[in-house]
């Protein structure tokens, strides 16, 4: 329903016939008999799926393969759990990766908890397991995220950030990833610094290693972002700062460069900056002015100062400020480096600051999420010779209500009113 073609919903009617198929297609090499069977909880309401229960099974005996909704508890394998975080375990690609499941798995725990999701049965035949690694990485390169906007942000736990980020212009989600990817990203960031003889800073950190692929699209942080930005949303640039002890050398300021006044009441452009260490005054974090952006204008010399607040976090938490909010770097009084992510997006409709890269090699081993992030989604840049894009405008227009629809359901607001009939846009 708010899918491209070529991509589908977790365990919906359409990502069932593609299992169907997939496994159909690669009958000769099923090996010896197995069976796999699957339950989520709590799946979104406009699947229509009986009791929010998304579930199937697929069976192979030795000549045949079925591939059906239902619960087989009996299976050689079995996973039950909570829909969205099984949907973030199925977007996770590249499972044949040294060391992939375990990451993956910690960071679902990391955000779900220990029993988010729960695995069962008497164990694959040898080299099913291999089989089953790659269907998960097939699926999950055409998986997209749940467009319920409202069900995914009480899932994840973010209603309140949704509605303290409206109110104040910012927000806080601590521990969004893990202590151990939190190094991770640190030790990676570092090394790209070194690599690249940037120093402090360096910029298009999307393409400088797999840990920026993953971190860039953290269901936490992007629920945010689609909440203020729409979806459809673009890197406008990701970025790396590298600072020691002394003064914050970035002064108060907005992101609405060229902007001009007054600023408009829907948000622009928004900003993650991730934790990699514990966040203290002393450890030079951003300050910010709480409901700044209502004053639809970048502040004036002198202004502000009096009613910042420092953010403070520990490690692997994101704070997340958007609609033109005040900000500025604080003076860092601590010994050793702190290093952040810059995790910087414009609403769809804007241009970046950093180019694009269509890399065919990074969308292979990620889910949609990174293609629309990159601007594959919509119809921006897609005219031809021959017309517009209208697959992808109307895609788009359908996706963008919808979220709409979910946001003003988090902030208490009527649905607002339906605009121009697509089928007269698109005809």
């Amino acid at each position: 329903m708010y899918t491209l073609p070529h991509h589908f919903e977790f365990l919906s009617d359409a990502w069932i016939d593609e299992a169907r198929a997939w496994f159909a297609q690669r009958r000769d090499r099923l090996g010896a008999p197995f069976s796999v069977s699957e339950r989520m909880t709590d799946a979104p309401p406009h699947l229509g799926l009986a009791g929010g229960v998304a579930s199937w099974t697929v069976r192979w005996d030795g000549s045949e393969a079925s591939v059906a909704r239902g619960f087989d508890a009996g299976a050689d394998a079995t996973c039950e759990g909570d829909y969205q975080a099984a949907l973030m375990a199925a977007q996770w690609v590249g499972l044949l990766a040294p060391g992939a499941v375990e990451a993956m798995l910690r960071e679902v725990r990391a955000l779900f908890g220990a029993d988010a999701i729960r695995f069962g049965g008497r164990g694959l035949p040898e080299g099913t397991v291999e089989l089953m690694a790659h269907f998960h990485d097939h699926m999950g390169r055409k998986t997209v995220e749940n467009p319920d906007l409202a069900h995914r942000a009480r899932r994840l736990g973010l209603t309140r950030h949704v509605r303290e980020m409206e109110d104040q212009g910012y927000t806080i989600v601590e521990r969004a990833i893990s202590d151990g990817f939190a190094d991770e990203v640190r030790e990676a960031t570092i090394r790209a610094l070194s690599e690249n003889q940037a120093g402090a800073a360096l910029n298009w950190m999307t393409y400088q290693g797999r840990e920026f692929e993953r971190l860039v699209q953290n269901p936490l942080l992007m629920t945010l972002i689609d909440a203020s930005l729409g979806r459809g949303a673009v890197i406008a640039s990701i970025s790396a700062i590298k600072r020691g002890p002394g003064p914050g050398f970035i002064p108060m300021h907005t992101d609405y460069a060229h902007v001009p006044e007054p600023y408009p009441e829907f948000s622009l452009t928004g900003v993650g900056v991730w934790a990699l260490e514990d966040w203290t005054v002393a450890s030079g974090p951003t300050w910010i002015v709480p409901g700044s952006h209502r004053h639809r204008r970048p502040p004036r010399e002198g202004e502000g100062h009096n009613q910042g607040v420092p953010v403070e976090m520990p490690k692997g938490s994101v704070v997340y400020f958007h609609h033109g909010v005040w900000h500025w770097q604080g003076d860092r009084t601590e010994a050793g480096e702190r290093v952040t992510i810059h995790s910087h997006f414009n609403r769809g409709i804007l241009r970046s600051l950093e180019p694009k890269k269509t890399d065919v090699q990074m969308l292979h081993r990620n889910p949609p999420r990174l293609g629309e992030m990159l601007g594959e989604d919509d119809w921006f840049d897609k005219m031809s010779a021959h017309g517009r894009d209208y697959g992808r405008f109307a895609y788009m227009e359908r996706l963008l209500r919808f979220n709409e629809a979910g946001r003003r359901e988090i902030l208490g607001e009527a649905e607002p009113p339906r605009g121009q009939d697509l089928a007269a846009l698109v005809s």
